[in-house]
């Protein structure tokens, strides 16, 4: 007779061969959805592979997906960047900065945002806008060619508009927010 093992051995490696089979069909579906912009499908169907059949390339692409996917840190470092007013704001500088503190700056959001580094959405030319900032607050005549321009060319933080202040973050005093549904008391000049 036949050994009660061999028949049911052939079914299990079949049964493995499918499930490999579909875990590499939902990784490409993955890739695929990643390639068209849908990150949250990317991975749902990666997670989706990794259940099927653990394998380290599944595993390496969540793991991509994870670090440079919208809402990573990756990602809010080029949205800074793509979405700050002016130069002085893409290096995160007062507009009052001396040359080794651009030169820092530009240091410092260069290798977080470099597309080498970085493989966010954006990388390229978040990089391309670093650079030009960097190029044009490090060199003295374009600075000042720059400032002239600027609507606050006058170069205090108090001044500088959006770029410098409340919509960088920074607020001098917080506002009062009143609570939802409340009433607004009267005040005592207006009830006499």
């Amino acid at each position: 007779g036949t050994s009660p093992g061999v028949g049911g051995g052939e079914r299990v490696s079949a049964t493995m061969e499918a499930n490999r089979e579909s875990a590499i069909d939902a990784l490409t579906k993955a890739r695929a959805k990643k390639d068209a912009g849908d990150h949250a499908s990317a991975v749902r169907l990666a997670e989706k592979s990794l259940r099927i059949c653990k394998t380290e390339e599944a595993q390496a692409f969540l793991d991509f997906l994870v670090k440079f996917g919208p809402g990573s840190e990756a990602a809010k470092a080029i949205d800074r960047v793509l979405q700050a007013a002016d130069h002085y704001a893409v290096l995160d500088v007062a507009p009052d900065a001396d040359a080794p503190a651009v030169k820092r700056a530009y240091q410092q959001r260069a290798l977080k945002i470099h597309p080498d580094k970085n493989h966010a959405a954006g990388a390229q030319q978040a990089f391309q806008r670093l650079n030009e900032a960097h190029n044009t607050l490090s060199d003295p005549a374009k600075r000042r060619e720059y400032d002239l321009k600027r609507p606050a060319a006058s170069g205090s933080a108090a001044q500088a508009g959006p770029a410098w202040g409340a919509a960088a973050g920074w607020h001098s005093k917080p506002q009062p927010q009143p609570r939802p549904g409340a009433v607004p008391r009267a005040s005592a000049a207006s009830a006499g």
